[in-house]
């Protein structure tokens, strides 16, 4: 289910509830002037977008009698209304309202949208090939989609619906005046909104019944024309294969002879290539492994780099990976970290950086690390990091 018509069968359940429940409903004390008011409100509102239905559709005759209903509501005074809604309760025409809306701007909008429906008629695929009928011509301008045929049900049955909770009121006399005439603009809508649902109805009905009938039609075309065409195949396969086998038979020794002297050939220059191909592989796998080796250890320096440069930007006090405390003679990298800390050093000043205490703190550092206290050498070597990279 569409959105739109999530929407509208919500509003549509909002409104059957509160029509189908006026019967049911205790007679009001008094109707009040601003409910009135509003019944006459929506009503009007309701019967000007049928009138705008009507219009995009071409149907004069349902435009003029919604023009009928707003002016026979207008001569109807408040004392009619609430004499006529005296025994129930004014109804909620904004349901009516908002379905018309929603089919005025939808018949508006499919009117300077859509060909006539006598027009849409297939193209034949072949010369002669039968089409559906085209649809009646009243149909032109009347949209037959679902979503269009589900508000007009919405309004036909809400409509009918008002009428029925107050037809028993309509003939008879209510508090000494007969009743009649307030409900000839619930009349009205109820017999154009019926109007519209069945018009809608029926093109769509034609619509469906011309397009079965024109698909019959199409499937016995087609079957005809194949009873025409197998025997026309058939002799023309039979001649074809005949023909085919004859030059086959031609083609087949021709064939054998130049697949010997290609596989001959194709045998020598296979066995050539072969011993290129491999002196070129072998060639080509040491050149492979060598770069590989070289990006590997290339790659795995920036990594370590970047990982001792990471653990020397750390505060002061924290933890230090063993590793980088340990001189390469012990199997770890301290060596790499006074090479980092320096090369770091001299590029900032270099660059016209200030080092600040950096060189001081590297000379402690080499200072420890040469008397054999490494610990004490990476922490100076941490603060020559750090005071070089402010």
């Amino acid at each position: 289910m569409t959105r739109t018509r999530r929407t509208w069968f919500s509003v549509a359940c909002g409104g059957f509830a509160l029509v189908l429940s006026v019967a049911a409903v205790a007679p009001a004390a008094a109707q009040s002037t601003n409910a009135i008011q509003k019944y006459r409100e929506q009503y009007d509102l309701a019967m000007a977008n049928f009138q705008r239905v009507a219009e995009a559709r071409g149907d004069v005759k349902a435009a003029q009698r919604a023009a009928e209903g707003r002016a026979a509501m207008r001569t109807l005074t408040d004392e009619q209304l609430s004499n006529l809604f005296s025994k129930t309760r004014i109804p909620d025409f904004s349901v009516v309202s908002m379905a018309a809306g929603y089919l005025a701007s939808r018949s508006e909008s499919f009117r300077t949208t859509q060909a006539p429906q006598g027009a849409l008629t297939p193209v034949p695929a072949t010369p002669g090939f039968p089409n559906a009928d085209p649809i009646d011509p009243g149909c032109d301008g009347v949209d037959i989609s679902s979503g269009t045929r589900y508000t007009q049900l919405i309004a036909r049955e809400t409509t009918n619906s008002i009428l029925a909770a107050a037809a028993w009121v309509c003939n008879e006399d209510i508090l000494g005046e007969n009743g009649s005439a307030a409900c000839v603009p619930l009349a009205i809508a109820a017999d154009i909104a019926n109007g519209f649902f069945d018009t809608s109805a029926w093109c769509a009905g034609e619509v469906t019944a011309n397009q079965v009938d024109g698909n019959y039609r199409r499937l016995d075309h087609i079957h005809s024309d194949l009873e025409g065409a197998i025997t026309s195949i058939v002799d023309n396969a039979n001649a074809n294969t005949a023909s085919i086998i004859n030059n086959n038979d031609a083609n087949t020794t021709t064939l054998f002879n130049n697949d010997n002297a290609n596989r001959a050939l194709i045998i020598t220059n296979a066995n050539a290539n072969t011993t290129s191909i491999i002196n070129n592989d072998n060639a080509n796998t040491t050149s492979i492994l060598n770069n590989a080796n070289a990006n590997k250890n290339e790659l795995r320096d920036l990594i370590l780099r970047t990982q001792i440069e990471q653990d020397l930007s750390m505060p002061d006090n924290s933890a230090v990976v063993a590793i980088f405390e340990t001189p390469t003679a012990s199997g770890g990298y301290l060596d790499l970290v006074t090479n980092i800390v320096t090369d770091t050093i001299a590029n900032v000043q270099a660059a016209g950086g200030s080092t600040g205490n950096a060189q001081q703190f590297l000379n402690t550092a080499n200072a420890a690390k040469a008397a054999g206290d490494f610990k004490a050498a990476y922490a100076s070597y941490r603060k020559a990091y750090k005071a070089a990279g402010k």
